[in-house]
C-alpha cells in the first residue's frame, strides 16, 4: 500500500458510506455516496438485525438470534416480543459502539399477505431503536418491520 493509499484511509476516518458500498469507486479514489452518522448506525443496526448469529466469518457473536424464532412459531406473541427485544439488545450493546442504547421496542402482529387467492399470515415483526448518538449527544431513532416465519422484509 502505497503513502498516498495510507493517507487516503486514515483521512475516512468519520466518513460513512451507503450500503452497499460500491468499492470499485473507492479503490479508484472517486467519490461514492456517503451518508450521516445517524444513517450509517441504522444501516449497521439493521444488518445485526437481520444476520443470524454465527453467520458472520469473522466473529460468531455478530448477528441476532431472530431466526431461532422461524422454527418456533408457536410461541405467543409476547415470549416472542420479549426473544427479540433480548438478542437485538445484546447484540447492539455488543457490535454498535457509537450508540448509547435507551431503549428497544418490539412489536409482533400476525399480518395476511398474498393476494386473495393465495392468502397467508405471517408474524409482522416491528423492532424500534431509541439511543443518543455518542460522537454528537443527539438523539437516535430507528425502526424497520420485517417478517418471520421465514424471516423476509
Amino acid at each position: 500500500m502505497g503513502q498516498k493509499s495510507f493517507k487516503n484511509i486514515i483521512a475516512m476516518k468519520g466518513i460513512y458510506y451507503k450500503i452497499p458500498i460500491d468499492f470499485a469507486k473507492i479503490m479508484d479514489e472517486r467519490d461514492t455516496e456517503k451518508v450521516s452518522i445517524e444513517q450509517s448506525i441504522s444501516q449497521h443496526i439493521f444488518i445485526i438485525v437481520t444476520t443470524p448469529l454465527g453467520r458472520c466469518k469473522f466473529d460468531d457473536s455478530f448477528g441476532a438470534e431472530i431466526f431461532e424464532v422461524d422454527f418456533d412459531l408457536p410461541k405467543s406473541d409476547n415470549s416472542v416480543k420479549e426473544f427479540i427485544a433480548r438478542t437485538v439488545t445484546e447484540s447492539i450493546v455488543k457490535h454498535e459502539q457509537r450508540l448509547l442504547l435507551e431503549d428497544i421496542e418490539v412489536a409482533v402482529k400476525n399480518t395476511d399477505i398474498g393476494k386473495a387467492d393465495r392468502k397467508r399470515v405471517k408474524k409482522k415483526v416491528m423492532v424500534s431503536v431509541k439511543g443518543l448518538v455518542k460522537e454528537t449527544d443527539r438523539p437516535f431513532f430507528f425502526q424497520k418491520s420485517f417478517f418471520i416465519g421465514p424471516l423476509s422484509y
